[in-house]
This record gives structure tokens, sequence and C-alpha cells, in this order.
């Protein structure tokens, strides 16, 4: 039996070191390009950097916790949710973004949570983000343009164009999130459309699990307003700490406000979010150097900016998130082999 989970151990980890050097291998240019652009960025900076991209990990570990707070007890405690959002940013790297919900919805489940009610909470976390992302983005362009930057009047049009795009995502998914007669309506066509015989209607039915999922936990958080409130505010609080990256880059060389860099990063994630590549992948990268190219005049100073971003707010929770993605397989493993045992 030893020698069994000896074995098992041996894969686990095999799987895992896997998934990291393939993590590291997909992203190599990048990782160089990282380590040579922090040797030239001072040590205040770079601090400032990791606290700002960490501040996200807790806020959004908050925001867990308080989801799975039930009967005036918490299933999942705050350590434990900035633990699973940690894990969720391993497994986002190592999949390119397919494998972080399912990671999260497992590790609810590894707390009793249903997988069912697991995967409504993740759902409407996830619905909740888009909608602040939109929300954000939304008035970060308004108070861009009051300003009237001529560099960025340019393309206005195009940001015009990403803010009718996330407003329609946003009130979409706030009308499926408290609607039923509209998402079985949206259901409905959608069966309507595929044939009997075809595949998709396995796709479609677990479209309207997830739906109702959806709904059974937004109407949760639409009611709860103490809820409410602190996952907006979280939500906002995360992203912001994550928008002030760049300010904190570019205020010292250039002179910068970090509130408008803040602005500018908010329109930027919010473009990007409306751009299709796996997990947003090379959209913000794109959308950033285009509208920081009208603020910041160095091109080598706008792609270490880039870089350091990515390096902060990808690599170092994918490297931290290891460790919890390393002990929950150890535990899952270990547990397994003990209710064999018995």
């Amino acid at each position: 039996m030893k020698s069994k989970r000896v074995r098992k151990n041996l894969i686990k980890w095999i799987i895992i070191l896997a998934l990291l050097a393939f993590g590291f291998f997909n992203n190599r240019e990048f990782m160089h390009e990282a380590f040579l652009e922090i040797k030239d960025t001072p040590q205040k900076v770079l601090l400032m950097c990791f606290i700002l991209a960490n501040l996200y990990f807790v806020a959004e570990g908050a925001i867990i916790s308080s989801m799975t707070h039930k009967d005036g007890k918490r299933t999942i405690s705050l350590w434990e949710g900035i633990c699973c959002t940690y894990m969720c940013a391993f497994y986002r790297l190592a999949t390119l973004g397919s494998g972080n919900g399912i990671a999260q919805v497992y590790y609810y489940t590894t707390k009793g949570i249903d997988a069912s009610e697991g995967t409504g909470m993740a759902i409407t976390q996830y619905t909740f983000q888009k909608i602040t992302i939109g929300i954000m983005g939304i008035i970060s362009f308004v108070l861009l343009i009051l300003r009237g930057n001529k560099g960025l009047l340019k393309y206005s049009w195009f940001m015009l164009a990403g803010v009718l795009v996330i407003s329609v995502i946003c009130i979409f998914l706030f009308i499926i999130t408290v609607s039923k007669t509209i998402s079985k309506f949206v259901v409905a066509i959608a069966r309507k459309i595929v044939k009997k015989e075809s595949k998709f209607n396995k796709k479609i039915d677990r479209m309207e699990a997830a739906i109702n999922a959806l709904q059974t936990q937004g109407r949760i958080m639409w009611h709860n307003k103490k809820l409410f409130v602190t996952v907006v505010v979280l939500d906002v609080l995360k992203f912001a700490c994550w928008y002030l990256i760049p300010g904190v880059l570019f205020s010292k060389n250039f002179g910068l406000n970090p509130f408008m860099c803040m602005s500018l990063m908010a329109v930027c994630n919010m473009l990007g979010c409306v751009m299709i590549a796996p997990s947003g992948i090379g959209t913000l990268d794109f959308v950033f150097a285009l509208l920081f190219k009208t603020v910041v005049r160095s091109g080598k100073a706008i792609a270490a900016a880039i870089v350091l971003y990515r390096f902060f707010t990808w690599v170092v929770p994918f490297i931290i998130g290891l460790i919890p993605a390393a002990f929950l397989n150890g535990k899952r493993e270990k547990d397994g082999s003990d209710m064999k045992e018995n």
C-alpha cells in the first residue's frame, strides 16, 4: 500500500512539474525579457508592484470567503479563499485559462460545497467581475475624454465601440442573472436553432444548468445587500490594485499621474475583455501599447511596463499558486488512500 502511495505521489509531482515546465516553456521569451527588465527597475518600484499585484488575490480570496458565508458560518475562511484564488492563478497560466473555473469548483468540493452550488458561485463571481470591468472601463473612458487628451481623441471611436460592446455584455449578464423569463427564452431559441440529433444539445443542457446555478446564486447576491456591497467594493478594489501598477512604473520617470494611468488601464482591460483570445493573452498587451503610446513617448518603456505587468499579475501568482495546488493534490491522495485502508 505504501509503495502504491509513493507511486501516486511521484506521478502527482511529475504532472505538477510538467505543468510548471509547460507554463515556463510557452512563456520562455517573456520570462527572459521579464528578468532583464527587473534587473534595471528600482527595488522600491518592484516591491510596490509586487504588493499591488498580490493585494488583488487577497481581495479575491475575501470575495470567495464572503460568497460561501452561510448561516453565520464561513464554509471557506479568508486564508482558504486566498489559497483557492492563487491555485486558480496557477491553473490559469498552466492551461492558458481553460482550467481556472474547473480548479475553483474543485476546491469548493473539497470544502464540502456541492459541485452545482460551487459552479453557481464561480459563475456569479465571474459575472460580477465582468460587470465591474465594464463599469470601471466606461467611467474611465468618460473621464479620459473629458480631460481632452489629444492623443487619446483619435482612438475615441475605437474606445466607444468597446464601451458599447461591454455595455451589451454587462446588460446581458445582468438580465440572465435576474430574469428567469429571459433565460428560458434564450434556451428555447437555442433549442429551436439546434436540431434534436445534434451534439450541441448536450452543450445547451450544460448552458441551461449553468444559467440555473447562476440565477440561484445571483438571487442570493441581489437580496443580500451586505454581500452585494462587499463583493462590488472588493471587485473594484482588486482591479484598482492591478490598474495602479502602470502608474507606479511610469510616475517616476515620466511624471504621469498614477490615477490617470489607472483610468487608462481600466479602458485597456475593458477593451482587452471584448477582444477574442485565450484568457485575454495578447489582446491586453496590444491595447496597452496602443493607448499608453499617447502619454508615454518611449516605446521601450511601454514594452518594459507590459512585461513587468504580466510578470507580477501572471507569473508571480503562478509560482505562488504551485504551493496550494501541490498541497491540495497531496491531501486528496492521502485522504483517498486512507479511505481505502479503512
